[in-house]
């Protein structure tokens, strides 16, 4: 290597290093981030009238007569990249910090993280008891200061259990989800209900087929429904999936009913 590229590089280093070194803890109103027509965080690419009014792509494609919204003048939009590049730069923590996430995401794709985070809490629907965390976490709180019985959901989706009134967890290995099934007593008889607890709801993608058969009575019956997703804000469901009638079924001398099987497709 001679003297000539030698003495290029050392600039080059020292520049990379000076651009760490910059950075620094700010504060910052990140109002200032956000279009101020749609009020949504700016992202790349983002355009500015004449003035020097920043706007979002959506929001200058909806533009009328060539005005600007703000200063209403008549203007021409062009890309602004050195407020692409400060919005590129800017991080914030996530809003599940206190629950154990500690990425750091770019400003405009917070509520991206946030829908996928997996540190997004969902809650105990026990009376009284208003603790929230992860799924994980929940799950352990349900067996272990609620005492809820658990069982792990085999490769083969079935399950045959002895419910008795409350809440019984199945866990499923190795996943940020876990169900719940819940049986009250009714004045007409047993009311279950199957929800899949995760921290971000979304559409149902799972279905269960519940059935049972007692024998002392010959009453049988089946349902096949889809599974609610929910992180339980709001409580356990408040519709039932499967009832068993009262007088129909019956109970043993501890009050737990007979064992319905559960069958639940992945």
């Amino acid at each position: 290597m001679d003297d000539s590229s030698s003495s290029k590089r050392k600039p080059e280093a020292q520049r990379e290093g000076e651009s760490s070194a910059k950075r620094l803890n700010v504060t910052l109103g990140l109002e200032s981030l956000d279009c101020p027509i749609c009020f949504v965080p700016l992202s790349p690419p983002i355009f500015q009238c004449s003035v020097g009014h920043f706007i979002c792509e959506d929001c200058c494609a909806d533009r009328l007569n060539n005005k600007c919204h703000l200063c209403s003048l008549e203007t021409s939009f062009e890309r602004c990249f050195g407020m692409e590049h400060v919005v590129q730069s800017v991080t914030v923590g996530c809003s599940n910090d206190k629950y154990g996430c500690a990425e750091k995401v770019t400003y405009y794709k917070k509520e991206e993280h946030k829908k996928a985070c997996t540190y997004a809490p969902c809650f105990c629907p026990e009376s009284g008891c208003g603790f929230a965390g992860p799924t994980k976490v929940l799950l352990d709180h349900f067996t272990t200061q609620h005492k809820c019985p658990s069982t792990t959901l085999p490769d083969s989706g079935m399950l045959s259990l002895c419910l008795q009134p409350g809440l019984h967890v199945v866990k499923c290995t190795g996943n940020n989800y876990f169900f719940l099934l819940s049986m009250a007593s009714e004045p007409y008889g047993h009311a279950i209900s199957v929800v899949c607890v995760q921290p971000n709801m979304t559409e149902s993608k799972f279905t269960c087929n519940m059935s049972y058969d007692c024998i002392t009575t010959g009453c049988c019956g089946c349902t096949s429904c889809h599974i609610r997703s929910s992180s339980l804000s709001d409580g356990l469901p408040t519709v039932y999936d499967l009832i068993l009638p009262k007088g129909k079924v019956s109970d043993d001398a501890n009050g737990s009913c007979l064992e319905p099987a559960f069958i639940i497709n992945l």
